[in-house]
């Protein structure tokens, strides 16, 4: 509960990591630190060049440049088939074996009013950032889930799919419509997840059964706020003047505090993970049935939570409404 006698939960080196969104942001970060803990990484992203500087900087944060390894690959996430041959892709440069960790970082926010916003922007968002998680977890899990003979198994080793969501999905704001729907379906499908998952864990449980899938599964799920990025500052200039009222609280954290947050919550061995105190308290509110990190400090937080956000709710409400009555409705131009 308070870290002594842990022990790290997310071992990666000499193991192969996948990451997608990798050639830039919080993507590109993750890969740097695990490639200096000793990872294999693989970056997937859809511009080449992008893809090409920062496997450079990757390699360069290599622990042991001797004997690690990486590769990129270019593809639009948007095509379920992609997927599955970056999957295939992946598991034959592997050596055969396929990735020990899958991290869905691919995405980009579109910040307007909901009535404002075009149809299509409305679907590219699902598009890029639920489908995209979607797609490489169902062909991540037919990879790894498919039954081997036990003589086939790992004794010992555990494999991550790991999710980026937000804290939105927690904790909706005015001005994130076309965003939060998506970011809230990733923490669904990712509960669904943590429970399906347990099947087949137990199926290799089970010393009887013949066959089983290779290796346990650990899904995980990261809720980050505002992230310092080009994609960030190129959203700020979309977003509605009411949205950025509203969100004066979240201080946007560098990419490198966000991955490094991030990984060592993974090695805690947590589920779901925030990265900074009001996304701490963003999470409290709305843990519901989702599996807990921890049963005491989560039950704690959820009731300290739900305290500050009696206040916090309807004065945001408040905000929006004295919003309107001084400024009118906002135009997408303003």
């Amino acid at each position: 509960m308070f870290g002594f006698g842990s022990r790290n939960e997310f071992h990666v080196d000499g193991k192969t990591v996948l990451i997608t969104g990798g050639s830039e942001g919080m993507g590109r970060e993750a890969a740097v630190q695990l490639a200096g803990k000793g990872a294999n990484v693989v970056i997937v992203a859809r511009t080449v060049k992008k893809l090409e500087n920062a496997l450079e900087v990757i390699k360069a944060a290599a622990a042991s440049p001797e004997k690690q390894r990486f590769h990129y690959i270019s593809a639009d996430l948007t095509n379920p088939t992609e997927c599955e041959r970056i999957l295939d892709e992946v598991t034959q440069w592997n050596n055969g074996v396929a990735p020990d960790v899958v991290w869905c970082c691919a995405g980009f926010s579109h910040p307007g009013l909901f009535v404002d916003t075009g149809i299509q922007t409305l679907r590219d968002q699902m598009d890029t950032i639920y489908w995209t998680a979607a797609y490489t977890a169902h062909a991540t899990l037919r990879k790894w889930l498919a039954p081997v003979t036990q003589d086939g198994q790992s004794k010992s080793s555990r494999r991550h799919l790991i999710f980026t969501s937000s804290t939105l999905a927690f904790f909706p704001i005015a001005g994130y419509g076309p965003y939060s729907p998506a970011k809230a379906a990733i923490r669904s499908l990712a509960d669904t997840l943590s429970q399906e998952i347990e099947m087949y864990n137990g199926a290799r449980s089970n010393k009887a059964n013949a066959t089983a899938p290779y290796a346990d599964v650990k899904i995980h799920a990261v809720f980050p706020m505002g992230i310092l990025t080009g994609g960030y500052e190129n959203e700020q200039k979309s977003k509605p003047k009411l949205t950025q009222k509203l969100e004066e609280a979240d201080k946007p954290q560098t990419p490198e505090e966000v991955a490094r947050i991030s990984i060592q919550a993974l090695e805690r061995g947590e589920y779901l993970i925030t990265t900074m105190l009001v996304g701490h308290l963003m999470k409290g509110t709305a843990l519901g049935p989702s599996p807990k990190n921890n049963v005491i400090v989560d039950t704690l937080l959820g009731w300290l939570s739900s305290l500050v956000f009696l206040y916090v709710i309807p004065d945001l409400r408040k905000i929006t409404w004295n919003w309107g009555k001084k400024n009118g409705v906002t135009s997408p131009a303003s």
